[in-house]
């Protein structure tokens, strides 16, 4: 996500993705060379649940530039990100936004976590597992030299591999989980 989104687009992710965790950048734009989109520098991170509540208390504005002086019906309080509700997993559905809401704008940099836990994209597999474990993270993410988002790593991308390693070589191999079928 960029750091102002169309209250539309974050509405698109969060009903497309179960994710708990989103990347900020400063820019998503199409690149040359690839089908995939360059991504900007990453300045952050923000949960699913700061985004559900910053739609359900309707913390957005009707245009992009003009953020600044905008009143908000309801001001937004640190104690509105620690509700109940807000820990159970609210359908995006049942905020019940208009077709007007979605059109308006969201800027996401005074919520973001401006200092995510990252590592490199030569980053080994035994020290992204320790990272995991030691810091009982949900997620990493990757960037490259110049601080670019180039992806994110859950745990469960971290459990699906194993790493082995005989006489100097390293062998990485994907694990897969059987469906347990009743017969």
């Amino acid at each position: 996500m960029e750091r102002r989104e169309r209250v539309s687009r974050v509405v698109a992710v969060l009903r497309a993705t179960n994710h708990h965790g989103f990347p900020v950048v400063d820019r998503i734009e199409e690149s040359p060379l690839s089908s995939l989109p360059d991504y900007g520098h990453l300045k952050g991170v923000i949960l699913r649940s700061q985004l559900i509540t910053l739609l359900e208390k309707r913390v957005f504005y009707s245009e992009m530039d003009g953020l600044e002086g905008v009143d908000r019906v309801e001001k937004i309080k640190l104690s509105d990100f620690f509700d109940e509700d807000v820990q159970q997993d609210k359908s995006v559905d049942s905020l019940r936004l208009t077709a007007s809401d979605e059109q308006c704008w969201m800027d996401l940099e005074p919520f973001i976590h401006p200092h995510p836990h990252r590592v490199p994209l030569n980053a080994s597999l035994p020290f992204i597992f320790q990272l995991f474990r030691g810091l009982g993270l949900r997620y990493l993410t990757v960037v490259n030299d110049d601080n670019k988002l180039r992806g994110i790593i859950t745990r469960k991308d971290v459990a699906r591999f194993r790493e082995r390693r005989s006489n100097r070589k390293y062998q990485v191999r994907e694990l897969y989980i059987a469906e347990d079928r009743a017969n």
